[in-house]
């Protein structure tokens, strides 16, 4: 489901999403659907997809003209908005005869999350089932202001890392390759939101449970290490 839009960014990476309030949407979204460590993804429109150097090999037989490319994330932080916090002097109308008398009224209200960009997907144009391929890292291009962010099933984040070497005829294998990227950014909650993206991991791929049970432990004893000093 659609839980935002983004109104900002902090880098080519970070990016500020406001979450939709009441009546904005159909669906106002849940405080569940915008947890921490929650992967995301945005459509890249479709203009753009010219310009982002990548060859129909690495998108399929079908090319990138065809396919829908989402740049993909994860929730690591969010901001509860209120600017009226602090002004204790008095109202003449309290907030629901605001709401009654002045429905034009915009609350300043907001709930804000940040966003960091681990990579990209390409789905065909048969829809989201078909997967052309993935890529971990730093896109080239930098996502616009007002594009929606959306929630990813199970499914689309299985498939985000799942990785399979050009030409090989071995099956697809369990691949990180955002970890570097994430590791190298200079946020206090970013170890944690690693250490939540593993635990997702362990439950979506079960039989690489022991492999991701040993980057857990050395990821937390790396963190502990680096807390103590």
């Amino acid at each position: 489901m659609f839980i935002g839009k983004i109104v900002k960014s902090d880098s080519h990476i970070n990016y500020v999403c406001q979450v939709y309030g009441p009546r904005e949407v159909e669906i106002e979204p849940s405080p569940a659907d915008y947890a921490f460590g929650r992967f995301v993804r945005v459509a890249i429109r479709s203009g753009q997809t010219d310009d982002l150097n990548m060859s129909p090999a690495e998108f399929g037989a079908r090319g990138s003209r065809e396919a829908v490319i989402y740049a993909v994330g994860v929730i690591y932080d969010t901001i509860l908005l209120n600017p009226a916090f602090g002004s204790l002097g008095p109202r003449l109308s309290n907030e629901t005869q605001v709401e009654l008398f002045s429905p034009d009224y915009i609350s300043e209200k907001a709930v804000l999350i940040y966003v960091m960009v681990l990579g990209m997907m390409g789905h065909g144009s048969s829809g989201p089932s078909e997967v052309l391929s993935t890529m971990h890292g730093v896109p080239l291009l930098s996502l616009e202001l007002g594009s929606e962010i959306e929630t990813m099933a199970d499914e689309q984040v299985r498939a985000f890392h799942l990785f399979a070497d050009p030409g090989s005829s071995d099956s697809p294998y369990l691949h990180m390759g955002y970890l570097p990227h994430i590791i190298g950014q200079r946020n206090s909650l970013l170890p944690m939101v690693t250490l939540r993206i593993i635990d997702q991991l362990e439950c979506l791929f079960p039989q690489n449970s022991a492999l991701l049970s040993i980057v857990k432990r050395n990821f937390a004893w790396r963190l502990k290490v680096e807390s103590t000093g």
